[in-house]
């Protein structure tokens, strides 16, 4: 990319700054003319609040605001981010797109894709150090990118930085998320590869599902990597033995090497599962770390069975450098389930539907519309968007994080831009009186939305939008906030007039 540089003299800036970090932003200023350069210009005459390293757009400039010794303003506010403090101003290179009026955000997108690889290769930082500003504080940004389904597809056309081709990952199969193999299903696949298999391992097959469960792995793919390091729990050939409890390999790192060693299959089972849940998620851990090798996988950096093998994986990471080591995972995996007709599909292009009848208000404020998608996968666009209004839903992926719609495609359940319903709200506005003296005023439906700060008091008020979420059985949207759709009201503490 050519880069303009324009460096501001001081201007919204640090004295000193030694970059560990890229983080990603968009602008949610869609003005035309809001470009890169609109920007920077902006932010080199001080009329910005705020500022970053670089500007992107639709066009084949980048505009350089300042240095990369200088610390921008861009991640100072805390809205609840996981790595707020550990990522700030002073360590970090702010990139933010532009997302002005008629842009092509596709080639917006390529643009900031191809910038942060540079600045990977240039600076050394790594693709578990580019971030999005939601991954700092909890501020849904870069909106765009977000609302789109995207962010998971900028990480993996970053790779390790440079150049090379993008992969599609609709098809691959997802770590996290429920098993599709039942108990029953593999302990026949074992017992059809292994007919002396010890009873002490068809024993702990459940721990298999019961432990994946709890982390929110699946359990059927570690079976079936244990199937693959134990050579079918036969261990002919196998770095480890049963008496180890340990049924992946773990601590193997090098040829003769014996490895960890657990107290009970429980035990070596649940560090399997833990160290999957490194490797597959950013997540905290729900049961006490008892991985001994936790700590030394990139987290996040293999959220698919097939990215398990070094040699495949993009960034360069993974459990075993042996070449096809995902595949082979994967094959097992596809011949515990069969076809046992259970309905279970186990890549993420079939990802499992369960019914649901309702309706979505998408209040995506009519700027460039809301992707939808042929199935539920990030990567898997159609050229077709939506507006807002209300759409009828028929499904939800089980991972939760699309809806089917009549149509047939879908759509993500963001609630930044979507609002599900149960039935479908008439518009015809209503009056409540408030039942208590501090009821808070929320950014959205639910009590996993931020607080306003401010209360209604007692009174009489006017409610133009109801929507389920936490905390309520039903939330009410103020008329006062109706342009924004920003205060939102638990209709448990009203009576309605």
């Amino acid at each position: 990319m050519k880069v303009n540089r324009e460096y501001v003299s001081g201007n919204n800036t640090y004295d000193s700054n030694v970059p560990q970090y890229i983080v990603v932003h968009n602008t949610d200023n869609f003005a035309a003319g809001a470009d890169a350069c609109a920007h920077a210009k902006a932010q080199s005459n001080g009329n910005l609040s705020a500022s970053v390293h670089y500007y992107t757009d639709d066009t084949d400039t980048v505009y350089q605001t300042a240095p990369h010794e200088r610390g921008c303003w861009h991640v100072g506010v805390n809205y609840g981010g996981r790595l707020f403090g550990t990522v700030n101003n002073r360590n970090s290179i702010g990139v933010e797109m532009c997302v002005q009026a008629g842009y092509d955000f596709n080639r917006a997108f390529a643009n900031t894709v191809e910038l942060v690889r540079q600045l990977m290769a240039e600076t050394g930082i790594l693709a578990d150090h580019v971030l999005q500003h939601y991954d700092v504080c909890a501020k849904n940004c870069p909106s765009q990118i977000r609302a789109k389904g995207m962010w998971e597809a900028f990480k993996q056309q970053i790779g390790s930085g440079g150049t090379g081709p993008v992969e599609n990952v609709c098809s691959y199969t997802k770590i996290m998320g429920q098993a599709a193999a039942s108990v029953e299903q593999m302990e026949n696949y074992i017992k059809a590869k292994n007919g002396a298999v010890a009873q002490s391992v068809l024993d702990m097959l459940p721990l298999y599902l019961s432990e994946g469960e709890t982390e929110g792995v699946r359990g059927d793919i570690a079976f079936a990597q244990s199937c693959l390091e134990t050579g079918d729990f036969g261990f002919s050939g196998s770095a480890v033995t049963l008496e180890q409890n340990n049924f992946c390999g773990m601590g193997v790192t090098d040829n003769g090497m014996k490895g960890n060693s657990f107290d009970t299959p429980q035990f070596g089972i649940r560090a399997q599962i833990q160290h999957l849940k490194a490797y597959a998620s950013t997540e905290g851990l729900v049961n006490a770390n008892i991985d001994p090798r936790f700590q030394y996988v990139t987290r996040g950096s293999s959220p698919y069975v097939e990215w398990l093998g070094i040699q495949e994986n993009p960034q360069g990471k993974g459990w075993a450098a042996g070449a096809g080591y995902g595949a082979k995972v994967f094959t097992i995996l596809k011949n515990i389930i069969g076809n046992s007709g259970s309905g279970s599909v186990i890549d993420g292009s079939e990802q499992p539907i369960d019914p649901l009848s309702g309706f979505v208000k998408v209040f995506y404020k009519g700027r460039d519309g809301l992707n939808v998608r042929k199935s539920p996968c990030m990567g898997d666009n159609v050229d077709q968007v939506i507006f807002d209004g209300v759409y009828t839903v028929v499904g939800i992926s089980k991972d939760g994080a699309w809806y089917k719609l009549k149509s047939g495609l879908f759509i993500t359940t963001d609630r930044q831009y979507v609002q599900f319903m149960e039935k479908e709200f008439t518009g015809s506005s209503y009056l409540v009186k408030a039942n208590i003296l501090d009821l808070n005023i929320r950014k959205g439906p639910g009590t996993d939305w931020a607080k306003t700060g401010k209360f209604t008091g007692t009174g009489v008020f006017t409610i133009v939008e109801e929507a389920g979420g936490q905390g309520a059985s039903k939330w009410g949207l103020l008329k006062s906030y109706q342009k924004n759709r920003d205060g939102w009201i638990s209709l448990d503490y009203v009576t309605r007039i």
